[in-house]
């Protein structure tokens, strides 16, 4: 038995001429009319992009009169070669389309901010990028990923506790490689140790089924002999305590705490 490989642009090769043929009307199977102006496809490749397509093919010509043909042409070679090139002034309709037809473009990012830094950082291809929006995130990380709220700890103890709550959406989901380069970024900027360890417990929780297993690498981010007191009352109760009693990184806790 032996495999044989073809080169690697093999299958861009192939997608780039259905998409050349779509234009040529060549081996296409479904046509879309609007305002008069008459667009074949190859309804396997649109919908091998998005099921909508198959599942909604009644209804395009309808959702595609709504928008310019600049915007539709665009669409459609997203579907075909993963690239778009059209005017800026487009680019709205283009998303809101998109979203209505349930294609997912990556957005386009052209400045790091409050709002999209964790965005950009998990969905940008650009390495440059990227590493503006790492630096930004680890510079502004308290007001990126939290939000001051007051916390009653009743578990136990009856004290109120005021800590930081890393609860935004964009950094909940983030994938545990993403969140350890972080959290032991040595230019990671924090009031305090606790806001590590909160970030961690709250991360974790979001998805403990999954996550639990991630939790001793994580927790290696923090500096625990760092931690106040009433941090570690509480959360080595209701955090720590199974992780001290399982073995070796129970040791390593121990002698992080002396």
């Amino acid at each position: 038995m032996f495999v044989v490989k073809a080169e690697s642009d093999f299958a861009t090769k192939r997608i780039e001429y259905l998409y050349n043929a779509t234009k040529e009307q060549k081996y296409c199977d479904s046509v879309f009319t609007v305002r008069g102006r008459c667009f074949h496809v190859h309804m396997v490749v649109l919908s091998a992009c998005s099921e909508f397509f198959g599942i909604n093919k009644g209804l395009l010509s309808k959702i595609f009169s709504n928008f310019e043909f600049e915007v539709i042409e665009a669409i459609l070679e997203y579907c075909y070669t993963g690239e778009i090139s059209i005017d800026e002034r487009h680019y709205k309709n283009l998303m809101e389309l998109a979203n209505r037809l349930e294609v997912k473009i990556p957005p386009k990012f052209e400045k790091v901010n409050l709002s999209n830094c964790l965005k950009v950082l998990t969905l940008t291809d650009d390495p440059k990028l990227k590493q503006r929006a790492m630096g930004f995130i680890l510079k502004n990380f308290e007001t990126v990923s939290a939000a001051c709220i007051k916390v009653y700890a009743t578990l136990f103890f009856s004290i109120p506790f005021l800590f930081q709550l890393h609860k935004t959406q964009d950094f909940l989901n983030l994938p545990t490689s993403t969140v350890i380069e972080i959290l032991k970024s040595d230019d990671l900027i924090v009031p305090s140790e606790e806001n590590i360890f909160n970030s961690v417990k709250l991360w974790v929780n979001y998805d403990d089924e999954n996550r639990k297993s991630d939790l001793v690498q994580l927790m290696s981010s923090v500096r625990l002999s760092l931690l106040s007191t009433e941090v570690l009352e509480i959360y080595l109760i209701l955090v720590l305590w199974r992780l001290i009693s399982t073995g070796d990184f129970g040791k390593e806790l121990i002698h992080e705490l002396k």
